[in-house]
Order: C-alpha cells, then sequence, then structure tokens
C-alpha cells in the first residue's frame, strides 16, 4: 500500500515541470498576440484608408485625387498651458470621389454599402485604388478611434468617418498680453501622399464646433477651416487641411483673484504713509513684499518658463520694485527723524503721499497697457 503511494507521488511529481513549461509557453503566445494587435490597432490609428503608405510604387498621375476634409469638435477635455498642448474628441470626415465603386442602387436595393474599415482596406488593396493616407500632423502620443465607418454612395463618392481622441500641440500659444490674451488653437490634417497624389480641401458643411465643449476656463470660438501645401515625407509638398479656433479667458477670474487682490496691497501700501511712525511703516511695507513673492509664485506655476515677460509679470515686477522702495524710502526718513532733520522728513513724506506715489503707479500702469496691450 505504502509503495503504490510513493509511485503515484513520483508520478505526479515528475509531470509538474511539463505543466509548468507548457503554461509559459501559452503565456508567452498570449502575451505576443496581445503586441501584435496593439501594432495593428497603431498602425490603423494612422494610417487611415491605407495599407501601405510607402511611395516608392507610385507612379505619377495626370491629377492629384481630390479629398475633402471635415473636422468636428465635440469636446475640448483639457488645455496645459505649460506643457503647451490641448485635448480634443471629435469626428474626422474625409470624402473621397471613386467611379471604380459606383453601382446600381435599384440592383443592389439600397443607395449606399457600408464597410468596415479592414474590409474596405481590402477592397482598395485589391482593385489597386490609390488611398488617402493621411495622420494628424500636431498630433502628439497616439490616437484613441473610438469607431469608424465607411459608406459608399451608389455614385462612387466614398465617406470616412472616424470619432477619435488625441492630445495635440499648440505651437502657437503667445502668452504676452496674460491675461488677457487670445489663444489660437489647431487641428491640422496632413496628406502622407505628396501634392501630386492627393489634394485635401475643406469640407465647410463637415466643420465646426459643438455647443458643449466642457471646457470652463476658456471661451471657444471662430472656427475657420483654410487649405495649404507643407513639408511633408522627404521634404515632398503635400497638401493641408487645418481647423482653426480662438480662445480667450474668462476675465473675471483674473480680475477677483490677481489684480483686485493686487490694487488693494498697493493701496495699504499707500496708507502706511499716514502712519505716524516710520517703524511701523517699515514693518508693513516689509509684510506687502512677501504677499508679492507669494503672488509671483502662484502666477508662475499657471505658465511655462517663458523667455519674454507677459503683462501680469510687468505689474508684478513694477509693483514689487515700487512697495521695495517705499521700504528704503521709509527707512530713510526713519534716519532723518532721529538725525534731527524732522522737518524736511515731514515735507519729503508729503509729497511722497499726495504726487509723487500715485503719479508713479499712474505713469507705470500706463506704460504697461501700452506696451503689453496696445
Amino acid at each position: 500500500m505504502s509503495t503504490a503511494r510513493i509511485s503515484l507521488n513520483i508520478e505526479i511529481t515528475s509531470f509538474g515541470p511539463v505543466i509548468e513549461v507548457a503554461m509559459f509557453v501559452r503565456i508567452v503566445l498570449f502575451v505576443l498576440g496581445l503586441m501584435a494587435a496593439t501594432v495593428s490597432s497603431a498602425q490603423a490609428q494612422t494610417e487611415g484608408f491605407g495599407h501601405d503608405h510607402s511611395l516608392e510604387h507610385l507612379s505619377p498621375i495626370a491629377e492629384p485625387q481630390k479629398v475633402g476634409v471635415g473636422i468636428q469638435i465635440d469636446q475640448v477635455t483639457f488645455v496645459d498651458q505649460q506643457s503647451e498642448n490641448f485635448g480634443v474628441v471629435g469626428t474626422l470626415f474625409l470624402k473621397v470621389d471613386y467611379p471604380e465603386f459606383a453601382f446600381d442602387p435599384e440592383t443592389y436595393g439600397s443607395e449606399y454599402k457600408s464597410y468596415s474599415l479592414d474590409a474596405f482596406r481590402a477592397l482598395l488593396q485589391d482593385q489597386g485604388v490609390l488611398a488617402p493616407y493621411f495622420i494628424l500632423r500636431n498630433q502628439q502620443g497616439r490616437r484613441f478611434t473610438q469607431q469608424t465607418s465607411v459608406l459608399v454612395k451608389s455614385t462612387g463618392r466614398i465617406t470616412y468617418a472616424e470619432r477619435f481622441t488625441a492630445t495635440l500641440q499648440a505651437p502657437h500659444f503667445n502668452f504676452r498680453r496674460y491675461p488677457f490674451d487670445t489663444q489660437e488653437f489647431y487641428i491640422e490634417v496632413s496628406s502622407l501622399l505628396p501634392s501630386e497624389f492627393v489634394e485635401f480641401y475643406p469640407l465647410e458643411e463637415e466643420t465646426g464646433m459643438g455647443d458643449l465643449l466642457g471646457e470652463e476656463e476658456w471661451i471657444l470660438r471662430n472656427p475657420s477651416s483654410a487649405a495649404s501645401i507643407v513639408p511633408g515625407i522627404a521634404q515632398r509638398d503635400t497638401s493641408m487641411v487645418a481647423l482653426r479656433f480662438e480662445g480667450t479667458r474668462h476675465v473675471q477670474y483674473y480680475i477677483l483673484r490677481i489684480i483686485l487682490p493686487l490694487v488693494i496691497i498697493l493701496f495699504v501700501t499707500w496708507a502706511t504713509f499716514f502712519l505716524e511712525e516710520y517703524r511701523r511703516r517699515i514693518d508693513m511695507a516689509s509684510a506687502n513684499l512677501l504677499v508679492f513673492v507669494a503672488f509671483n509664485f502662484a502666477i508662475s506655476t499657471m505658465l511655462p518658463k517663458l523667455g519674454y515677460l507677459t503683462f501680469m509679470d510687468s505689474l508684478l515686477v513694477g509693483m514689487f520694485v515700487i512697495t521695495g522702495s517705499t521700504v528704503l524710502v521709509n527707512i530713510l526718513l526713519r534716519r532723518m527723524k532721529t538725525t534731527g532733520r524732522e522737518a524736511l522728513a515731514r515735507k519729503i513724506d508729503t509729497y511722497l503721499v499726495i504726487w509723487v506715489y500715485p503719479i508713479l503707479h499712474a505713469v507705470f500702469l500706463f506704460w504697461a497697457v501700452k506696451f503689453f496691450l496696445l
């Protein structure tokens, strides 16, 4: 009896390594399958209609294929000022005429034929038809495609629609007028093929922005699209359609959170001149300097490290210099009082309160508005 148990245990133990190796092989094959599916999905996102965007097999044609491009923005998920990019959820439309795919609607029983993207790619490859390969020129990272559809009309008009989510670069940001700036946003759809093969043109009826974009910080408006020629692969000119729209800030937020507190701090600094004791003036002016430093750090987290001054930077720097000068002036007046020149100190103090301090701020504010905003 004991001998049988020992024999059984030996047999099971001997099969253990074999089972483990088999499980390991199955896991490796599963991971390789996932990687292949991911690569094919990424290729489908960047190639659009196409299957192979190599230019070596293309021969010159008499006239470039006209392709209509429409971009509809449904959501703006974020605007990252420091990274200078933004996220969108939208729908991309491509319309192109292929007489090879025309059919009789009465015979077929419908005006349209519907294809999946993979099936239509295979159809294009079988027919040897040039496909309008495209990319989002200012795309950062991957583009996530939620859904695609291909409709073929009986006349041969092909309509490709793709619902996508993408992060797009915004290199045209300029914060010089911040926070009263107007920024330009672009979605650029560029052909992978040279302009002698494919020419993009905007579809006005398929281009625009939704009413509820979901972006609270910015007021986004004035969408417009235009076609242009840009350098493409191997520095060959390619056709591009860009959707442009503008964004302005909700100025009330910045007035209430930044500009109004600055004005109050300036009035407090000016009010210190009405104190008789110079030592108290010095303490209050020094405290205001610390507040300006805190404001500077708070605003610096909102913008990238710029190589130029913004309107808000000029206000903070100017007010910081003026407030810092009040500390030095009060120290000087305190010194004059302790050295027996109190009458002269009072006279200088009167001119500072009535004329110098208000005029200095008014002149600086006029210069900042004229230089940065006008």
